[in-house]
């Protein structure tokens, strides 16, 4: 009953010297796949960069096939109290602008706005942050009264501000606090 078959003998080993074969066969593509590719990647990148010279050291820096869109950005005057003013500080999330202070004595603080509320909508415009609370309040003028929508505690809120300006707010404003923008309140990122 110890016979064996004069087929079946080592064909154990050449499947598994087979499967190791084409492991090793498999790995080597990987790797040398890996290798073309880095180098080809290298030699495109090297083709599609221009030198610059910064401080005194040079670097490669990629020329771009075309120039970026910047999103809507408007346009700051140099005379702020012509500027609408609402008076929190605030960080743009995609569910709104929550707000993280109120400037005490701010058009903010006469309508109840407190601090943790979200800032969702200002007349019917979602505030995003492609159309962030800073922009669309911009975009109106001292005296002017805006709708705004807030969440607060889970429930939805809407109250009537009357924006004032920024000379009415009793704050200093220089104008080189704004070096990138115009903030809400001075100060504050927004």
């Amino acid at each position: 009953m110890n016979e064996t078959q004069p087929g079946n003998r080592n064909s154990g080993w050449k499947w598994a010297a087979i499967a190791l074969f084409a492991l090793i066969a498999i790995m080597a593509t990987c790797v040398f796949s890996a290798l073309w590719g880095g180098l080809f990647g290298y030699v495109i990148g090297r083709g599609s960069a221009q030198r610059a010279e910064v401080h005194g050291y040079s670097y490669e820096e990629p020329i771009m096939p075309f120039e970026p869109e910047m999103p809507y950005e408007p346009e700051m005057p140099f005379d702020l109290d012509s500027r609408a003013w609402l008076g929190v500080g605030f960080m743009t999330g995609e569910d709104g602008a929550l707000v993280t202070s109120v400037i005490s004595g701010s058009p903010a603080e006469a309508a109840g706005i407190r601090a943790q509320d979200t800032i969702v909508e200002v007349d019917g415009e979602s505030v995003t942050p492609d159309f962030p609370l800073d922009e669309q309040i911009l975009g109106y003028s001292p005296g002017d009264r805006v709708e705004i929508t807030l969440m607060r505690n889970g429930r939805e809120r809407v109250v009537s501000v009357r924006l004032g300006s920024r000379s009415d707010s009793g704050l200093q404003w220089f104008e080189d606090s704004f070096p990138f923008g115009e903030p809400l309140a001075p100060g504050l990122d927004g």
